[in-house]
């Protein structure tokens, strides 16, 4: 499979590249550029959640754990004491980062239920309720951040199933196919919520009509089309 590095570069090199095309096609800013391509190469580390020894993964968990001890910690600031506020924060911290943690490794396996395409999915329908929800993001906007990380996502098990083939030796590696699926036939029951949570998602999500028009409407294809080549000189700056 592919190492960190090369995931990183390639969902880093790709997002950018499709965010900017974005901007030449009108329907983001360059503020909007800069947010599709962090999120397309957040995407691109994603899969990697299931791997226990992933540094991404505890990260992930630390993050979760400080933003959830703050949250219970606001909550009951009117009514307990600085110290009691505190011990609740220590509390809420580790019972997340070790007590979460560990039920997620074990009810997880590397190159499981995350490494598939229906969890891509579920990245990109829970980005696009968070960033509507929590964010105040438009539809069209909220879609194309999670459509941003989903091709990370992507991009991920793409390279994971093309370095499964051995092409010195013409061989394909036992790895192949594990990455690039619609389930995990040894998750079932994981891949059935995994279904119904991205159903459910599409359910409460917001408009979509919007992020559809891009396709097709042709305003986006036609003003992208316009900006792909120089009109005239190559790097000319009359």
């Amino acid at each position: 499979m592919a190492n960190f590095n090369t995931h990183l570069i390639t969902s880093a090199a790709t997002s950018g590249v499709l965010a900017v095309g974005c901007m030449s096609g009108g329907i983001a800013s360059p503020e909007e550029v800069v947010l599709y391509f962090g999120v397309g190469t957040i995407g691109g580390l994603l899969p990697d959640l299931d791997s226990d020894n992933s540094f991404i993964i505890q990260g992930f968990f630390n993050i979760l754990g400080i933003f959830i001890a703050f949250l219970v910690m606001f909550t009951q600031v009117k009514k307990f004491s600085l110290a009691e506020l505190l011990i609740l924060w220590f509390a809420g911290y580790f019972l997340i980062r070790y007590g979460a943690f560990h039920l997620f490794t074990k009810l997880t396996t590397h190159r499981g239920i995350f490494h598939s395409i229906p969890a891509g999915l579920f990245f990109w329908i829970g980005t696009t309720l968070a960033t509507t929800q929590f964010l105040g993001f438009a539809p069209l906007k909220a879609w194309l951040t999670g459509a941003f990380v989903f091709w990370g996502y992507l991009s991920h098990l793409l390279l994971d199933e093309l370095f499964g083939v051995d092409l010195a030796n013409q061989k394909i590696k036992r790895s192949f196919g594990s990455a690039l699926k619609l389930f995990d036939s040894r998750n079932i029951p994981g891949t059935i919520i995994l279904y119904l949570l991205v159903a459910l998602g599409l359910f409460v999500a917001p408009d979509y009509k919007s992020f559809l028009a891009i396709f097709t409407g042709g305003k986006f294809l036609t003003a992208l089309k316009n900006n792909l080549l120089p009109r005239k000189n190559w790097f000319s700056f009359r």
